[in-house]
C-alpha cells in the first residue's frame, strides 16, 4: 500500500511540475511577444505599437480635417474620434488588435467620405498624407516580425499537452495583426 501512495505521489508531483515549468515557459514566450509588440525585435522601438501610434496621430489630423466640412456627425467620423480617444486607454495586446480592426475598416471610409468633398488643393495635400501614413503603417504591421513570431508561438503551442498547460495556468494565446 506504501509503495502504491509512494507512486502516485510520484507521479503527482512530477506532473505538477512539467505544469509548472511548462507555464513558466509559455509565459516567458507571452513577455517576449509583448516586449516585441512594444520595443520592436531589436529594441529599437520600431514596433506594431509605433505603428499604431502613427495611426492614432494621423486619425488626430484627419478628425480635425473633416470637422472643417461639417462632417463630424457622421457615423464613420463620430466612430473614428471615438476609437482616437479609446487609443490611449488600450493595455493589452487583445485591446490594440480590437482597436486595430475596427480602425482598419473605417478610416479608409472615411477617408473616401472627405475625399469626396470640395477639398482645398491644401486640404487634399493633407488628406493624402494622412492615408499614406495609414496605408504605410498597415503595410509595415501586416509584414511584422512581431506577426511571425506570433504564429510561430501559436503553432509552436497548438499541441494537447501545451493546450492543457495554457488551459490549466491561464497563460492565453497572443492576438496577430493581420
Amino acid at each position: 500500500m506504501k509503495s502504491s501512495f509512494t507512486k502516485i505521489l510520484l507521479i503527482l508531483v512530477v506532473l505538477a511540475c512539467g505544469v509548472f515549468n511548462g507555464s513558466t515557459q509559455l509565459k516567458n514566450k507571452v513577455k517576449h511577444l509583448e516586449n516585441v509588440f512594444m520595443n520592436g525585435e531589436k529594441n529599437d522601438q520600431l514596433s506594431v505599437h509605433y505603428d499604431l501610434t502613427k495611426i492614432d496621430d494621423s486619425l488626430s489630423y484627419f478628425l480635425s480635417l473633416s470637422k472643417l466640412y461639417d462632417l463630424g456627425n457622421n457615423e464613420n467620423i463620430v466612430s473614428l474620434n471615438q476609437l482616437h480617444n479609446k487609443f490611449k486607454e488600450n493595455k493589452t495586446i487583445e485591446d490594440y488588435s480590437k482597436w486595430y480592426d475596427q480602425v482598419k475598416d473605417i478610416y479608409p471610409v472615411a477617408i473616401g467620405l472627405v475625399r469626396s468633398e470640395s477639398l482645398t488643393d491644401q486640404h487634399k495635400s493633407m488628406l493624402s498624407r494622412y492615408e499614406a501614413t495609414f496605408n504605410s503603417a498597415v503595410h509595415t504591421i501586416a509584414y511584422s516580425t512581431f506577426n511571425a513570431e506570433v504564429r510561430d508561438y501559436e503553432s509552436e503551442t497548438s499541441g494537447f499537452i501545451s493546450s492543457l498547460i495554457k488551459g490549466l495556468t491561464g497563460v492565453k494565446g497572443v492576438d496577430t495583426f493581420d
